[in-house]
């Protein structure tokens, strides 16, 4: 009897250490866009699980920055405009971007109905546009290289699973879209007016985090999954494409006319954002331009998106 209680006592302590609940999981929120491919990829090939990171997908922006704001998600990959947007009407959220997930250079994309071959003959017509802050955006920097106001075109607000037939119908004159809906617009005559390529480093991707959830070392292992999925990605795209195809819903040509206008976001690249200023300078200068136009709803805070080893004021 003299050896059964400490028996006892060993088997309930390691009982209890089995039933110690797991680490919870990261959750990140996106849309399905092909600049995010290496993380939907990583899920694709069961590497999220083991890294304690889940994707949440949602059918648009919208609903990522609604779930991110509501506290069920703890980061999101969002463009710039619509990290700052989020930030001015959330005081509360302590944002971090992580990286940079791509630049968009030919990605986003003005097509219009013939005659419609300048910007200048908008003027008049009706365009469809993803009623978010990156078509707001887009918008508003087509009507200025236009030299138009919002006053001379008329607004169809329109998701973008929507835009094709919208156009086949006649509904619209023109769409702000992505490249992945080229090869159907252009088969209904549709025209590539103006895309990104225009607004050099403007139209910016990154993977944003809340500090409150999500500590120091998530985010490196949240980072170093991105890189490990984007490699494999890059080194076989003959066996990784066809994943994200079919995860993405995307034609092989739709996938290939995208990545065509994608520059994604390596640590090559995030070196060079990072260190020579480019991403701090970038932010500010999109701050500046969105408070202008009065599409930010209060005062931005651009700095404090950076950790102290970007030049901010909070720790890596």
């Amino acid at each position: 009897m003299t050896r059964a209680f400490p028996l006892l006592l060993l088997t309930l302590l390691l009982a209890l250490a089995g039933c110690e609940p797991a680490p919870e999981e990261v959750r990140i929120g996106s849309n399905r866009w092909l600049g995010y491919g290496p993380l939907y990829l990583a899920d694709e090939l069961g590497w999220t699980g083991p890294s304690r990171i889940r994707l949440v997908e949602y059918p648009n922006t919208t609903g990522v920055i609604r779930g991110f704001r509501n506290g069920m998600l703890d980061g999101a990959m969002l463009t710039l405009d619509e990290l700052l947007v989020l930030q001015s009407q959330n005081a509360e959220m302590d944002l971090e971007i992580l990286l940079v997930t791509n630049v968009s250079a030919g990605a986003d994309v003005l097509y219009a109905r013939p005659p419609i071959g300048m910007l200048s003959e908008l003027k008049g017509h009706r365009i469809g546009v993803e009623n978010t802050a990156l078509g707001a955006f887009f918008l508003s920097r087509i009507l200025d290289s236009a030299g138009l106001t919002i006053a001379d075109i008329e607004v169809a607000n329109l998701q973008v699973h929507e835009h094709l037939q919208a156009f086949r119908s006649g509904q619209i004159d023109a769409v702000v879209s992505f490249a992945s809906e080229g090869p159907a617009l252009e088969k209904l005559g549709a025209r590539r007016v103006f895309d990104s390529r225009l607004l050099p480093d403007e139209i910016v991707d990154v993977l944003v985090v809340d500090r409150r959830r999500v500590n120091a070392q998530e985010r490196k292992r949240l980072a170093a999954l991105w890189y490990d999925a984007l490699r494999a990605w890059q080194e076989n795209p003959a066996q990784t494409n066809p994943r994200l195809e079919r995860r993405l819903g995307l034609t092989p040509e739709a996938l290939q006319v995208t990545l065509g206008g994608l520059v994604l976001g390596d640590p090559a690249l995030n070196r060079q954002w990072h260190e020579q200023g480019r991403l701090r300078s970038g932010v500010t200068r999109l701050a500046s331009y969105l408070s202008g136009r009065q599409l930010l709803g209060k005062a931005s805070r651009p700095d404090e998106l950076f950790a102290e080893c970007q030049g901010g004021r909070h720790p890596c």
